[in-house]
């Protein structure tokens, strides 16, 4: 089993970041994402992402908690970062009137890697999404 959990402070208001990633359905600010299929809604729901280059994704949402700012979910299998029985959790954490912290963090079973190789895929992948969010909430108000 191994263990990940990566934090980062953004310069956005904590409503603002909680409102993307709450909307478990839209991952318009996930780059690279060709569609997304959703089977549901609220906990339970299965989104279907379609990213070229990997094998299709299917997350369920287990959990959501909009006053605590916190959504759990889980994945069969992802390829792309050698894991399976994937349960990540995503929780905002309001600093300020003007900034907040993201954690992403998950637990898993290394699949077809060595537990240190998972552990740095899955560190990787968490710092380009910790690294998404902002870009395009810039874009956002620079629009």
């Amino acid at each position: 089993m191994i263990e990940v959990r990566v934090e980062r402070e953004l310069n956005f208001k904590a409503d603002a970041v909680w409102a993307l990633i709450a909307d478990f359905g839209d991952v318009g600010w996930v780059p690279g994402v060709e569609k997304v299929e959703v089977e549901g809604e609220g906990v339970g729901m299965i989104r279907h992402l379609t990213v070229p280059v990997f094998p299709q994704l299917h997350e369920r949402l287990d959990a959501i908690d909009h006053e605590k700012m916190i959504l759990d979910y889980s994945i069969p299998a992802v390829a792309f970062l050698a894991v399976k029985n994937y349960y990540a959790k995503s929780e905002v954490v309001p600093m300020d009137s003007e900034h907040c912290r993201v954690i992403w963090s998950c637990r898993a079973e290394a699949d077809g890697a060595e537990d240190a190789e998972a552990v740095s895929k899955t560190e990787a992948f968490y710092g380009a999404v910790l690294t998404w969010i902002p870009d395009f909430l810039k874009g956002k108000a620079d629009a």
